[in-house]
């Protein structure tokens, strides 16, 4: 995902050092998915490995300097962080994930739509409860004391469980689509998403999220969310829509994940710059 379907670049565009010096520029050529040129306005220099941020002022990216040429800044994009410094639970990460977006409504037939859409993500929630994390537990285990179970007996109830989780998600239809697919460019936060579409989304619309997240073991989730911004872009000689997408109707639990997902990829992020 190159930086103009992460940013408007036809709008102003701002760099920001790691000690917040502004400096307004523009892009001056994209090539291939991560390198650009840079054209900063004034005589600021930026040293090669620089991390800066810019921002059209509605996203931000992360982009490494390779080269200041004098006439414009050869970078290389990061990753994607939420503007602003925003509280950490919302940071965004950028990644290829196994994610399909479907049209659900336009803003005026949402009601039903949000109905059914709800029935389908709490069936997934107790599926993920009851199988992945064992929520409800060993059975009979409150009554251990007065059985004869044996922890062996919980050990096998466990494998089982996870045995059971595996039949479900391939006998899925959903998961088992996405598991078919490709993994796919997104930036997502625990409020929302961002990603390509052929779809022409329009702000207001509804869309359904089914997403598999790479934790171990897998976690397929599905959302709803609103979409809040629609920027047409090129990709090759076909047009494709950059949408950004708030989430409206996800379960808690599932938000703790997407939190748990971004740090860990963080994490990740931070050991490689470190090489």
């Amino acid at each position: 995902m190159n930086i103009n379907m992460l940013l408007d670049i036809s709008s102003d565009l701002f760099l920001y050092t790691p000690d917040e010096v502004k400096t307004k520029g523009m892009i001056t050529d994209i090539s291939g998915d991560k390198a650009f040129m840079f054209k900063p306005e004034g005589d600021t220099r930026f040293p090669s490995g620089s991390l800066v941020k810019i921002s059209d002022g509605n996203d931000s990216c992360l982009a490494r300097v390779v080269e200041d040429t004098g006439h414009g800044l050869k970078m290389e994009l990061d990753s994607y962080v939420s503007p602003d410094k925003e509280r950490r639970r919302y940071v965004r990460v950028y990644d290829k994930i196994y994610y399909k977006v479907r049209f659900l409504a336009h803003a005026s037939d949402k009601d039903n739509a949000i109905d059914d859409a709800l029935t389908r993500i709490r069936g997934n929630r107790l599926i993920t409860e009851s199988f992945l994390e064992g929520k409800y537990g060993y059975p009979g285990l409150d009554e251990t004391p007065y059985t004869n179970e044996i922890p062996f007996n919980q050990a096998l109830w466990e494998v089982n469980r996870k045995l059971d989780l595996l039949i479900h998600m391939f006998l899925t239809a959903d998961f088992s689509e996405l598991m078919k697919s490709a993994p796919k460019d997104v930036n997502i936060s625990a409020s929302g998403i961002r990603f390509i579409s052929d779809t022409p989304f329009e702000g207001g619309d509804l869309a359904e999220v089914d997403m598999i997240l790479p934790m171990t073991p897998l976690l397929f989730m599905k959302f709803v969310a609103e979409v809040i911004r629609v920027k047409e872009v090129a990709k090759g000689a076909t047009k494709h829509h950059a949408v950004s997408a708030q989430f409206i109707l996800m379960e808690p639990q599932d938000k703790d994940e997407i939190i748990r997902y971004i740090f860990k990829r963080q994490r990740e992020i931070l050991r490689s710059r470190q090489h």
